[in-house]
């Protein structure tokens, strides 16, 4: 017997840029539809942060849930790279380094991602009508 796809959800920052052009990349290079999205501000986003456990308000991450487990910072990316078509190489090359080490790097990004390409007030995955059906719910 088969069994149940269990569901990928990302959950991302609505709010910022860089992160809605994430989605919109990873979109495009999930063609087996294996991941959903939401904003960490949406009520679906906050409703599972507080079922896994974690202070939205302290967060300044990407989170995988993918059915009882998830990931955060490199962790999320990592698992979300060994899913996606083209991205088995960066997968492999990252993996090499301990996530401790990925984890700095990626902090460093999250603190400089307003800057680099700033806030937006319109989530993507909620403006845009094609990618609708992607939105965790």
């Amino acid at each position: 017997m088969q069994q149940p796809l269990i569901e990928r959800i990302i959950l991302f920052d609505g709010e910022c840029i860089l992160c809605n052009k994430a989605v919109l990349l990873l979109i495009k290079r999930d063609p087996n539809k294996l991941f959903l999205f939401a904003s960490l501000q949406s009520p679906y986003g906050e409703s599972l942060l507080r079922k896994i456990g974690i202070n939205s308000n302290t967060l300044n991450s990407i989170i995988l849930v993918h059915g009882n487990d998830y990931f955060i910072k490199s962790s999320a990316v990592l698992e979300i790279l060994k899913e996606l078509e083209g991205y088995s190489i960066l997968y492999r090359l990252l993996k090499i380094f301990p996530t401790s080490i990925l984890d700095i790097f990626y902090d460093i990004i999250a603190k400089i991602r307003y800057k680099l390409l700033g806030k937006t007030k319109i989530c993507v995955i909620y403006d845009q009508g094609e990618f609708t059906q992607r939105v965790a719910k």
